[in-house]
């Protein structure tokens, strides 16, 4: 193997030091773009340890946060993590497979959509968990590697009749290329604009 060759994976596993000093901060971060008034009920779908979790739940005190992981060691690590919060619930499952009770406010999906083999089903099942004019808020890696274009993001989101309130690219850790923040609404909902938008 060349030095050639080993230099992309020595950069990965570098950027991955970076990024579990960084990656509190930077949930922390875009919690905080996201405009929740603190009394909806969110969906998080595929939300793993909790590492967003811990900041979602803290941003509606007077709402309800329904984790939704596929993994049940994942899911109780996070359970865990967050047991002194009594708005939060922690449910197992494939998300293509998930039973609700209610229709949630608003559904956050973060770094999931880029593994979804059935990209198209995932996107109408959220749609259906939502009450009218919830928004979606959508953030993924941009990477070739590992990710997703913002423009197969726009066909799909398109395609499932999602419309775009708000979309904008920017770096999230050193080497990990472009990140694709967004907001959508269904598009035969009525105008939810200005107040989903994250702020710049």
């Amino acid at each position: 193997m060349t030095t050639k060759n080993l230099l992309p994976d020595f950069l990965e596993s570098l950027d991955n030091l970076f990024v579990k000093y960084l990656a509190h901060s930077n949930y922390k971060s875009y919690s905080s773009r996201l405009n929740l008034k603190g009394n909806e009920n969110v969906l998080e779908v595929g939300s793993g340890i909790g590492n967003l979790s811990r900041f979602l739940v803290r941003k509606v005190p007077k709402g309800t946060l329904t984790c939704v992981e596929l993994y049940g060691t994942n899911s109780r690590k996070a359970k865990g993590r967050l047991r002194k919060f009594k708005n939060i619930e922690f449910v197992v499952s494939d998300f293509l497979n998930f039973e609700w009770k209610t229709p949630f406010d608003v559904a956050v999906v973060s770094y999931v959509l880029h593994d979804m083999v059935e990209k198209e089903k995932f996107l109408n099942v959220l749609k259906s968990c939502l009450k009218p004019n919830g928004p979606v808020y959508l953030r993924e890696p941009m990477r070739q590697s590992h990710g997703i274009s913002a423009e197969e993001i726009n066909s799909l989101m398109q395609n499932e009749n999602y419309e775009e309130i708000y979309s904008k690219e920017s770096r999230s850790f050193p080497l990990r290329g472009k990140l694709y923040e967004g907001v959508w609404k269904v598009k035969s909902q009525s105008s939810y604009l200005s107040a989903v938008a994250i702020s710049e």
